[in-house]
């Protein structure tokens, strides 16, 4: 004993006895005897003198699991017979799983329950210390990377801590969870095994701030192929790929190991090098066990049981140290930055008070454009019509003519002064009432110049407009009748004010004069006037549309619903 079937039965999954005998020749107030059994690999029940003296709880599919569970019983001597005794041993095993039996100690109750209680430290409760130990780090690493998704150093920390949880929970069960089978849980054993080894290497690399991308991607496919592979392999040719994932997994630890002092050479950070010697231990401790493992069965001392909790707590400060060094850079950054935000704050206020004065200056400006294109609207069409009445008079003006003009010129320029400030101005209350003034004056000069004009425009408004788009629209009329009068020689003038669908307000002026070309004016820049209208009836959301020919001359200004008051 230990006994492994597998190297005699090869691919034998039932059930196989065996039979202990031993002679008992004592007086009746000698020392009670115990028996101390190892493991029953996977599980079994047991037998003294052809009476059951303990069985696991299920001999069958969903099976129970002794593999790992020392078992002792106190035997009273009623239950011995003076002379042979026979200990029979039922073993339920499968194939690919070492399946036999352990060790028996036959002795005083004594001496083998400390025995039995040692080898409880070393089966169970070393694995249970490492499985809380390990499974509690994981959780610290997996709320970290959570916190810190663009750092995933603790997230492979995390799953190769879960992985590794995962595989000493199989080590401690006794029975089989959600009803699955041997060969399902041996797969998930093996799978854990290769994904806690790529895992673990990933967290060296970021750990170490490396990156290996064909590696990666290496690791990737072989877990990928590998779970396809035993998924579908059938259980006759199962223990070929549980070795081949199982192995495969070793060999990127071991590789693991062995290649981190090297990549990390030259680094200047302690917890690197600390992250190494942790590596080197496991190392050394795989191999010797390993070794054990496939050379000496009968040998029962591992030392992975007392090894992995003194690792895990290396890695944990070493882990402690890396967050240390992150959170002084933390506040080391924060005092950088709190003095380079006082830097910025004064670049700003340098700036906002930069910006205030430009602003100021573009405002000043701006008020000088309105005024010179206000100036040239009215003032300036003034000046044209009353040059216009000046040349185009039949006789001599007198003195209180004259006169007349120069108030109305004088009119005029307290009109554009007054107008500067158009928020606080008023909406005619028809159209009759804005159109009336400019009707009147511009009729007069007409009249003079023998231009036939009609005028057409609603009784009332239905989108009342604002002070300043009847303003704007009155500086745009006032233009083109002037554009009229000094360029056209137009024998007929009509000016139209409408509603067009979706009470779009339009006003357009057609005349029969001469025409010009639209797009070269615009080019060439010649019309400072044409060029007015349109900046003004842009500021109010509206659009100016100019169309001539020989003719025929139709200027559209248009004001849209959504900007009516």
């Amino acid at each position: 004993m230990p006994d492994n079937w597998g190297k005699r039965w090869k691919d034998y999954t039932g059930s196989a006895w065996y039979k202990y005998e031993w002679d008992y020749t004592c007086p009746k107030n000698t020392a009670p005897l115990s028996i101390s059994i190892d493991y029953f690999n996977m599980a079994g029940a047991v037998y003294l003198n052809n009476e059951l003296l303990w069985k696991d709880h299920s001999l069958v599919e969903p099976i129970s699991r002794s593999w790992n569970k020392p078992q002792l019983w106190n035997i009273p001597q009623s239950a011995l017979h003076q002379g042979k005794n026979t200990l029979l041993i039922r073993i339920v095993g499968f194939a690919t799983q070492s399946s036999g039996l352990g060790e028996i100690h036959l002795g005083e109750s004594t001496k083998i329950s400390k025995y039995y209680e040692y080898r409880i430290w070393q089966h169970r409760t070393l694995h249970f210390i490492n499985l809380l130990f390990t499974a509690t780090l994981g959780l610290i690493g997996l709320f970290i990377w959570l916190f810190r998704r663009s750092d995933s150093t603790f997230g492979w920390f995390a799953l190769a801590s879960f992985t590794w949880t995962i595989f000493l929970s199989n080590l401690l069960i006794t029975e089989t969870p959600l009803h699955l089978n041997v060969w399902t849980i041996a797969k998930i054993n093996v799978m854990t095994v290769l994904i806690y080894s790529t895992s673990l290497s990933l967290f060296c690399w970021r750990f170490a701030q490396k990156r290996f991308p064909r590696v990666e991607k290496f690791y990737t496919w072989l877990i990928i192929c590998s779970a396809i592979f035993i998924i579908f392999i059938p259980n006759s040719q199962l223990g070929f790929a549980l070795s081949f994932v199982f192995f495969s997994g070793a060999i990127i630890f071991f590789l693991n190991a062995l290649s981190y002092p090297f990549i990390i050479f030259g680094s200047k950070e302690i917890e690197q090098y600390l992250l190494a010697f942790c590596l080197m231990i496991y190392l050394w401790v795989g191999l010797y066990d390993l070794y054990l493992f496939l050379v000496k069965p009968k040998v029962v001392f591992f030392l992975t049981p007392y090894a992995a909790p003194v690792t895990a707590l290396f890695i944990a400060i070493t882990l402690a140290m890396r967050l240390a060094k992150n959170v002084k850079k933390i506040d080391n950054f924060s005092k950088t930055q709190a003095i380079k935000i006082i830097e910025v704050s004064e670049e700003l206020s340098h700036s906002l008070n930069t910006q205030h004065q430009l602003e100021l200056q573009n405002s000043r400006l701006q008020e000088r454009i309105q005024l010179s294109h206000d100036l040239h609207d009215s003032l300036g069409g003034s000046l044209v019509r009353s040059m216009i009445i000046v040349d185009q008079s039949k006789q001599q003006l007198s003195n209180q003519q004259f006169l007349s003009i120069l108030k109305l010129l004088r009119n005029d320029l307290r009109q554009v002064i007054d107008s500067g400030s158009s928020m606080g101005n008023k909406t005619p209350e028809t159209p009759q009432i804005w159109l009336a003034p400019l009707r009147h004056r511009f009729i007069q000069i007409f009249d003079e110049l023998d231009i036939d004009s009609k005028w057409n425009f609603p009784k009332k408004w239905i989108n009342r407009p604002s002070a300043l788009q009847c303003l704007t629209l009155s500086r745009v009329l006032e233009e083109a009748l002037t554009n009229v009068m000094k360029h056209s020689k137009a024998t007929e003038i009509s000016v139209t004010l409408h509603y067009l669908e979706l009470h779009q307000l339009e006003l357009i002026i057609q005349d029969n004069g001469v025409g010009f070309d639209v797009q070269a004016t615009e080019l060439m820049g010649l019309s400072v006037g044409m060029q007015s209208m349109k900046i003004r009836m842009g500021r109010i959301g509206g659009q100016l549309e100019i169309q001539s020919s020989f003719g025929k001359t139709t200027l559209k200004a248009s004001i849209a619903s959504q900007f009516l008051s």
